[in-house]
């Protein structure tokens, strides 16, 4: 009887800590992700990560881009179309060094992202706000009633000077 009722109480724990996490936070984060982008429009946030060749980065193709699913099959990925690479959610390459790579995102082709090595970890660098910072994630929110006319876009990430958060909102 003692054990059902220790039972008991650790499965209402676990629910319980379910329930208080925020599930618009689990974007099933991997060592290789640089950052991602999150929409209104469903709960799949679209992932870029790193794609390193022989441990460096693959100058020349240096993002891994798929879908995460959220809704039906929660945690199962899923690679870009050809039009969703070509008009929403891909890159083209600007120049390539030695370890870095300079990219624009076909969607938001304004600013330019440079992935590149600091300290021992592939980041996004990227100017948010009018500060350098390392990008985290981009939030799109679409017009109402209709999902691909967008509202704004909200760049998230990190200060490369005092490690702060730093946010800012680009109205379309």
């Amino acid at each position: 009887m003692k054990s059902k009722y220790i039972l008991f109480l650790l499965c209402m724990l676990f629910s319980l800590t379910l329930c208080a996490s925020n599930p618009e936070d689990n974007t099933y984060p991997t060592q290789e992700r640089l950052f991602h982008i999150a929409r209104s429009a469903n709960k799949n946030p679209v992932c870029y990560d790193v794609n390193l060749k022989d441990g460096k980065l693959d100058v020349k193709s240096p993002l891994n881009i798929y879908w995460v699913n959220r809704e039906e099959r929660m945690g199962e990925t899923n690679g870009l179309s050809y039009i969703q690479r070509k008009m929403a959610y891909g890159y083209k390459l600007v120049s390539a060094g030695d370890d870095s790579s300079e990219v624009i995102l076909t969607a938001y082709p304004a600013r330019k992202l440079t992935i590149c090595k600091q300290d021992s970890k592939y980041v996004c660098l990227i100017t948010i706000d009018n500060q350098p910072a390392i990008l985290e994630s981009l939030y799109v929110k679409a017009k109402s009633g209709n999902p691909l006319s967008v509202e704004y876009v909200e760049l998230q990430g990190i200060t490369t000077a005092t490690g702060a958060k730093v946010t800012e909102r680009v109205k379309k």
